[in-house]
C-alpha cells in the first residue's frame, strides 16, 4: 500500500525547530517534502545545531528525515521567479517567519495563490501572524512562557520552569500537520486552497487543560505541583531502588485495589483517604499519605512494584533515562525506535512514527537532505535548462548539490 500522503508536493521554508517537525511527520506519511535553503547561511539552522559530529547534527538527521533540499536565494527577483513555478506545481507551502517577511520576498499567500488558487499556505511560528508580537521572532521557551506554561511547570517551592524538551514546537508541530492535513481534504469539496496560520503559544495555551478552567472559575493562578496533582492523589513519582517510578490512582474502586496490591489494608476503609479530594487533602505532611507511599517504595525495585500493580490494572511505570529508552522493549515493539542510514552521519538511531495505521510500513524513513542535493532536478522539472542553472550557480542565485555545512 502507498503511504496515504503520496502525491502530495510541500515547498518548505520552516527553519530549526518551529515548522519541522510538522513537515517532518507529512513526509513520513509519503508527501514531497522540498525544503527551500539559504545556502548563504549554511542552510537551515538546524544543520548546525547541538548534538553534532564533525560529520552532520543529529537534531537535524532527525526533523529532516525523508525530505528534499534546494538551494534557492529567495530575496533575490529570480529566486523568487524560480519559487514561484515550484508552487505552481505544488499542492502546499509551509513556512516559520514573522509576519510579513515572506510577503517582502514576493512569494507570500496572495502572490502564491495567483499562480495556484489550489496552494494550501500554511504557517507555524511562535505567537503567529496576527497580534503585537506577530512580527517578532517566536521561539519554544518564549511561547511556554507567554501562555502561562511555564507558570504551571516545576515544584511548588520552585521557580517556573520550562519543559525538559522543545514542547511548544512539538506540539505545535502536531497542531500544524494536522491543520495542514485537513485543508487538504477540505480542498477536494472546495476546489481551492487556503491559509493556515499556527502559533506555538497559542497549541500551549489548550495544553493546559484544568489550569484554564481553575484560573477562569477561580482565579488561581499557581499552578506549579511538581510531580503531584490537586485532583488526583496519589498522582506522583517515587523513588525506589533502582530509579524512579510513577503511579496514578484515579478513582475510589482503585484506591482499594492499590490498598490490597500493596498491603496496606488498614487504608481501605481510613475515612481520611475515602475519596480524592480528602487524600489530596491529606496526602503530604509528616504521616501524610505520600510519605507511606514513599517509605514502602523505596525498599523496592521498579519491577518488584509493577508485578505488584499490574495484576490490578494500576496505572504505573518505572522511569527510564533517554539512553535506557532507547532500548525499552515496549517502545521497540512498537517501533518507536528506528536506525537510519543518514547520508552525513551513517546508521543513527532516532524515534519512529507515533502513528500506527493498518496497512502503511511505519519503519520506512529515509535519510535528510545533504544541503542543495536536489536543486538541480527540481529546477529540470521546472523548465530550466542546464545552461540557465549553471548559470544561476555562477552568479549565487542557486547552490546544487554543494553538500552539507558543518
Amino acid at each position: 500500500m502507498t503511504k496515504i500522503l503520496d502525491g502530495i508536493r510541500i515547498i518548505d521554508f520552516t527553519q530549526g525547530h518551529t515548522g519541522s517537525y510538522g513537515t517532518m511527520l507529512l513526509a513520513d506519511f509519503g508527501a514531497e517534502v522540498i525544503k527551500i535553503e539559504d545556502y548563504k547561511k549554511g542552510g537551515d539552522v538546524m544543520r548546525s545545531s547541538f548534538p553534532k559530529t564533525e560529520k552532520g547534527s543529529a537534531y537535524h538527521a532527525y526533523m529532516n528525515r525523508g525530505k528534499k533540499s534546494i538551494c534557492i536565494d529567495r530575496f533575490s527577483p529570480k529566486g523568487q521567479e524560480m519559487i514561484l513555478k515550484l508552487i505552481e506545481k505544488s499542492d502546499v507551502v509551509c513556512d516559520g517567519f514573522p509576519a510579513g517577511e515572506m510577503e517582502q520576498c514576493g512569494i507570500g499567500y496572495d502572490e502564491a495563490r495567483k499562480v495556484n488558487p489550489r496552494i494550501i499556505y500554511a504557517s507555524h511560528t511562535g505567537f503567529g501572524k496576527t497580534g503585537p508580537l506577530s512580527n517578532t521572532a517566536g521561539c519554544d521557551i518564549a511561547s511556554e512562557a507567554i501562555c502561562g506554561l511555564m507558570e504551571t511547570t516545576g515544584s511548588p517551592e520552585g521557580d517556573p520552569t520550562a519543559h525538559g524538551s522543545r514542547i511548544a514546537d512539538q506540539f505545535g508541530g502536531v497542531f500544524f500537520a494536522f491543520s495542514i492535513v485537513a485543508a487538504l481534504m477540505a480542498r477536494i469539496e472546495m476546489g481551492e486552497g487556503q491559509q493556515i496560520d499556527v502559533a506555538s503559544s497559542d497549541c500551549m495555551f489548550t495544553a493546559l487543560e484544568d489550569c484554564v478552567a481553575e484560573a477562569y472559575m477561580d482565579g488561581v493562578t499557581e499552578h506549579r505541583e511538581g510531580n503531584g496533582s490537586r485532583a488526583i492523589a496519589p498522582y506522583d513519582t517515587f523513588e525506589v531502588k533502582d530509579g524512579i517510578l510513577s503511579t496514578a490512582v484515579s478513582t475510589n474502586s482503585q484506591w482499594k485495589k492499590f490498598c490490597l496490591a500493596m498491603g496496606f489494608d488498614d487504608l481501605i476503609d481510613d475515612p481520611k483517604y475515602a475519596t480524592n479530594e480528602l487524600r489530596g487533602e491529606n496526602y503530604y505532611g509528616e504521616n501524610g499519605l505520600r510519605q507511606r507511599i514513599a517509605g514502602k517504595f523505596e525498599t523496592m525495585t521498579k519491577w518488584e512494584i509493577e508485578d505488584m500493580l499490574r495484576p490490578y490494572n494500576i496505572p504505573s511505570g518505572p522511569g527510564f533515562t533517554v539512553p535506557e529508552a532507547f532500548e525499552n522493549e515496549q517502545l521497540q515493539i512498537r517501533n518507536m525506535v528506528v536506525e537510519v542510514e543518514d547520508k552525513s552521519l551513517g546508521a543513527i538511531k532516532m524515534p519512529g512514527i507515533p502513528i500506527k495505521i493498518s496497512g502503511i510500513d511505519d519503519t520506512d524513513i529515509s535519510s535528510a537532505p545533504l544541503l542543495g542535493e536536489d536543486t538541480k532536478a527540481f529546477l529540470q522539472q521546472a523548465g530550466y535548462t542546464e545552461q540557465e542553472i549553471e548559470a544561476m550557480a555562477a552568479d549565487g542565485v542557486i547552490m546544487c548539490g554543494g553538500g552539507d555545512a558543518a
